[in-house]
């Protein structure tokens, strides 16, 4: 690596730190990785979803990164911060064209996005949905020299690589599990364990909790990120909890995230980890997980997402 990058990877260095915690939840002892305590803007799984992606862009002799996100979005945050932090310009492709003229709409992810530099560009849905196919993107790609793209979520093959990274950061004793459970949205979080299972030569279910409704494509972005050796791994996406989609959720699931802080004395975010933890609650109630498996459950941060 040149000195350049090296100093790109010390940023993410911090990511090996892990730390991790055992908790009793319904009578069975559950190990939680705590990624969102990993860095208190580019938190959780952003951070190691960014490394690989900001290093190629770096190499690549990009001054500019452009990157997408929703109103909400903590990858949003995360991009603009390590973009500052690093020396990259950013763009961010924001979901919502109603956003544009209103900022007293805005949420404080937005202001946040702002205040580390990004230039924000407001698109319909409609729009949105043909990411770098959009007019506005590519009227951006032509017009921006030396731009680099990021996917939404950060999820794509450099972002599998960072994840894997984790499982191997671990310490030693985790290896021994019967279960590995995140949040999936954007696939990226659960394809790097996926890979990291393998890579490790562990033997576990993988669970990926749904947040959101009809994750059809994701399956099949897992699958193409995948080495045909690294698909043996078993895996599934449980459909079943995303409590009405996206940033939707249920009284259960509020009162449950609330529990969980008051017993626990941490906190899960109200768009991912709310669900996740939920959800293994949920199969330990169902007898899928008993006091006999040993459940890792990641917490990939998000928490400037909000909280109940």
């Amino acid at each position: 690596m040149t000195a350049a990058t090296t100093d790109i990877a010390a940023f993410f260095q911090q990511s090996n730190q892990v730390k991790c915690e055992t908790i009793d939840l319904l009578g069975v002892e559950v190990t939680v990785v705590r990624e969102d305590l990993n860095h208190p803007v580019v938190q959780g799984n952003k951070l190691r979803k960014l490394k690989y992606n900001l290093i190629g862009a770096w190499e690549h002799k990009a001054k500019t990164i452009l990157t997408f996100g929703g109103a909400y979005s903590n990858h949003l945050v995360a991009t603009a911060f390590a973009a500052q932090q690093l020396g990259f310009d950013s763009i961010g492709v924001v979901r919502g064209d109603e956003l544009e003229n209103n900022q007293a709409i805005w949420s404080e992810t937005l202001y946040q996005c702002q205040q580390y530099g990004m230039q924000l560009v407001f698109v319909s849905r409609t729009e949105y949905r043909l990411k770098q196919q959009g007019p506005t993107v590519k009227t951006l790609l032509e017009q921006t020299s030396d731009l680099f793209v990021v996917p939404e979520g950060g999820s794509n093959a450099a972002a599998v690589k960072g994840m894997a990274e984790l499982l191997a950061d671990l310490p030693e004793v985790i290896s021994d599990i019967s279960h590995l459970i995140c949040p999936v949205g954007t696939g990226g979080t659960l394809a790097g364990l996926i890979k990291g299972v393998h890579d490790q030569s562990w033997h576990c279910k993988v669970y990926g909790v749904a947040v959101l409704k009809g994750l059809q494509s994701v399956k099949s972005d897992i699958n193409q990120w995948l080495g045909e050796q690294e698909s043996t791994v078993n895996w599934q996406i449980l459909p079943d909890f995303h409590c009405g989609g996206y940033a939707k959720s249920t009284p259960e699931l509020e009162s449950f995230a609330i529990a969980f802080k008051q017993k626990h004395g941490f906190s899960l975010d109200k768009i991912y980890n709310s669900k996740s933890f939920y959800a293994l609650a949920q199969l330990i109630k169902n007898g899928v997980i008993t006091d006999k498996d040993k459940p890792v459950i990641i917490h990939t941060g998000g928490l400037q997402g909000g909280v109940f």
